[in-house]
């Protein structure tokens, strides 16, 4: 989840401590307060070196004025080998603090290391402070004596200032400092200084030792508890960052509203207290400011508890949406005295909802319409016709130059329909290469006729995509609700839809690239289509299906060479029924790939029965089995026939498989790898109905094609008209160029059979040499046949 950008972090490491530089110049109680988590220690340490330089300067003044006032009545070489000690010492203290601030230090040596140089600091200058003791004894003057007392008594409290709270340090310089001058004073016999050492024991008692021991205590315990509390708080900001909830309080009687560090940061504010609900309600956007502001003066005015509502904010992230809970308390009276807010940024939540009911209702690749979109503009709004269209051959598009090619021409015809259709009209893509209009006012038959008419025309326009001249077309299906529809017209949505559906088709049946409408006898063949395909599958399981044999013969000498497989149904109830009328629906519902590889194992099968028991010098038998698209480009062919073959026990040479002239146009190469692995297994391959599709003659010999099957549409008229005889003449002698054996399927005549074998031809099947049997009559027919010239057949 997308979340604000977090505000500079206030709390500080204790490592980042240490490193803060003495410059930053703030005190302690500002960096205890600026870091929660530091160390006790560490903070106490850094606070002593902080305040080192100003107590040194301090003491090399005090130093000096002290030297100053004894001049007169001290020994001169003695006082200022004093001096000369202490303000040694202050340098070096002044260099070891400029070390640790500055220098490095701190990096090179741990933090046990630097507590040794403040005990080893603090004795020395115990020592040499404690030196200037020992001129009580040599000094006879008593008011130089008691600035000597009170020299040394202001150097114990000043360290108890600076040094006092370091475990250990201020009992060490006490003991050093007042030491020497206690022993002289209780030694002297005199009651007076006797007292006054005694006095100084228990100062140095007081103010060295207990009393800041007390001190420190009540400053740890006051630290922890400051850092419990700035630990709640951070966890709880932490908590607000985490949920995008901020909280404001507003007092009625100051009129001021108190603002947490999330809500600051949502609506751009750099103080937690605003002293005025205007410079908060300054906040949300203008437009919706006084539905705001009004909704809030109505539920005080009513007296409510809580009220929740969504609105927008200018904050320093941008326009945010926030979801607002306001909470009223009221004083006895029943007079407003607070308000709590709570704010939570739903920014992210807002755009997930817009994008989800984009991708709901809205084709991401085409920017149309989705299906969605189409089924709830289609209950909501009043609509008079249906029309749902369909590219014809998109699938070939996609197989031979890929998905992406696809989607760009998908793109492209939904561009072309927007330019046809007028801005009232629904246009969406229901998936894939299916598109639908919705005509939202009233029109008449004519005026369907002419904007379906322009559909198909724009439709099938060729597209240049990536140097490919791309040419599909398109098929629509029209369902009205006018009367012009008839008495048959649709009367809810989902009818509409299903007529729409049901033209779109029939036109595609009727041959594609057109339009048609709904009429009650496409509804029938409809119904009869979606029966047909039940009982495929129902024939399928009940093994309703066979396999007939039709001759291929040697128009040389009439024997017969081979066969070709061609699947017969015999329906229980309806009795034979016409590959015509089966195999399309077939082709259509994706059975034909099972209903295929069935075909190939009992061809194969009956080629392996036949030609284990022919005469070893008999030539062996070639069955022909014909192959779907569908089985050729979606399936794993090469592993269904290797099936084939190795459960039959069948030679690869023995079958011969047909393909359509189409699958040669494949581009991405996917036919030509299956092609070569195929004939690289002994198969041969042949082109079915050769002459009647998409005659691709220069892949003729890119591909490992052996034998041309020529379409029988050719052989009814080569007897009698010259046109014909030469289209057939061209076939043969093309197919002798590229050296590929020649088959005439549909021969019926005499006539027919001798046109064909005096211009080159060497293979014909049709009825004049055998009709398509079972496997048994192909077999009797073989043995009574063989090797010689077939007579032909009623």
């Amino acid at each position: 989840m997308t979340r604000l950008p977090e505000a500079p972090a206030k709390a500080l490491s204790a490592p980042t401590a240490l490193r803060s530089g003495a410059g930053a110049g703030a005190d302690a109680a500002a960096d205890l307060g600026a870091n929660p988590t530091t160390d006790w220690d560490t903070l106490l340490l850094l606070t002593h070196y902080r305040h080192t330089p100003q107590a040194v300067l301090s003491g090399m003044v005090l130093s000096a004025l002290i030297a100053f006032v004894l001049w007169d009545v001290a020994p001169h070489p003695a006082l200022s080998l004093w001096l000369a000690g202490v303000q040694t010492m202050m340098v070096l203290r002044l260099l070891v603090t400029r070390c640790f601030l500055r220098g490095g230090g701190r990096e090179r040596w741990s933090l046990q290391h630097w507590y040794r140089i403040t005990q080893l600091q603090t004795m020395l200058s115990g020592l040499s402070w404690g030196a200037l003791g020992l001129f009580y004894a040599v000094i006879e003057d008593p008011l130089s004596r008691t600035a000597v007392v009170m020299t040394l008594m202001g150097a114990c409290a000043g360290s108890a200032a600076l040094i006092g709270a370091i475990r250990g340090t201020l009992s060490t310089f006490g003991a050093l400092a007042m030491g020497p001058l206690i022993c002289v004073l209780l030694t002297r016999g005199d009651l007076t200084q006797s007292y006054m050492g005694a006095a100084l024991v228990y100062y140095v008692y007081l103010v060295m030792i207990k009393g800041p021991a007390r001190i420190s205590h009540a400053m740890a315990a006051q630290h922890a508890d400051r850092c419990d509390r700035d630990r709640l708080v951070a966890r709880l900001e932490d908590a607000e960052r985490v949920g995008q909830m901020g909280h404001l309080v507003w007092n009625e009687a100051s009129r001021t509203s108190t603002l947490s560090a999330e809500a600051q940061r949502q609506l751009g504010f750099d103080s937690a207290t605003v002293q005025s609900a205007r410079e908060v309600w300054s906040r949300v956007i203008a437009v919706d400011r006084p539905r705001v502001i009004q909704l809030s003066s109505a539920a005080v005015a009513r007296g409510d508890r809580e009220l929740r509502f969504d609105t927008t904010v200018h904050g320093p992230f941008g326009t945010r949406d926030l979801r607002v809970v306001q909470r009223f308390d009221y004083d006895a009276q029943g007079r407003h005295v607070q308000t709590l807010t709570t704010t939570q940024d739903i920014t992210e939540l807002k755009t997930t909802q817009r994008e989800l009911h984009t991708l709901a209702f809205e084709d991401v690749l085409t920017g149309l319409v989705n299906r969605a979109g189409f089924t709830q503009r289609l209950r909501e709004r009043p609509v008079q016709a249906v029309l749902m269209l369909d590219l014809d051959h998109f699938k070939y598009v996609n197989d031979t130059l890929g998905h992406a090619t696809g989607d760009r021409l998908l793109v492209m015809m939904a561009q072309r329909l927007g330019t046809c259709l007028r801005s009232q009209d629904t246009v969406a893509r229901l998936g894939g290469d299916e598109f639908a209009v919705l005509i939202h006012d009233a029109v008449d038959h004519a005026q369907l006729d002419r904007i379906a008419r322009r559909l198909v025309e724009a439709l099938s326009a060729p597209c240049r995509i990536d140097d490919h001249d791309i040419f599909v077309s398109a098929s629509v299906g029209i369902a009205v609700r006018s009367p012009d529809a008839g008495p048959h017209a649709a009367t809810d949505p989902d009818t509409l839809m299903q007529q729409a559906d049901t033209a779109l088709f029939a036109a595609k049946a009727s041959g594609r690239s057109r339009h048609q409408f709904h009429s009650e006898d496409l509804s029938q063949r409809t119904r009869d289509r979606v029966t047909m395909e039940a009982d495929l599958r129902r024939g399928l399981a009940e093994r309703q299906f066979s396999v007939h044999f039709q001759p291929k013969v040697s128009l040389a000498d009439g024997r017969i060479v081979g066969a070709e497989a061609l699947l017969r149904w015999h329906h229980p109830e309806r009795g034979p029924i016409s590959p015509e009328e089966f195999i399309p629906v077939a082709e259509d519902s994706g059975l034909i790939v099972a209903i295929g590889t069935w075909v190939l194992r009992d061809a194969c099968a009956a080629a392996a029965d036949w030609n284990r028991a022919r005469a070893p010098d008999e030539p062996p038998l070639c069955i022909a089995v014909n192959l779907s698209p569908r089985q050729f480009l979606n399936h794993d062919l090469i592993g269904t026939v290797t099936s084939a073959l190795s459960r039959t026990g069948c030679r690869p040479e023995w079958i011969e498989l047909e393909i359509t002239e189409r699958l040669l146009l494949d581009e991405r190469g996917q036919a030509g790898e299956t092609l070569d692995g195929l004939r690289a297994m002994g198969l041969t391959l042949a082109i079915d109905d050769f002459g009647t599709g998409h005659s691709a003659l220069s892949y003729l010999t890119k591909y490992p094609i052996s034998t041309l099957k020529i379409d029988k549409s050719f052989m009814r008229d080569i007897t009698t008209r010259s046109d014909q005889a030469g289209i057939v003449r061209a076939m043969i002698s093309m197919g002798h160029s590229l050296q590929l054996g020649l088959v005439a399927e549909g021969v019926e005549t005499p006539e027919q059979a001798r046109f064909l074998h005096e211009h080159g031809c060497e293979l014909a099947q049709g009825w004049l040499f055998g009709r398509p049997m079972p496997r048994k009559d192909f077999t009797a027919l073989l043995l009574a046949r063989a090797a010689v010239a077939l007579r032909p057949t009623a």
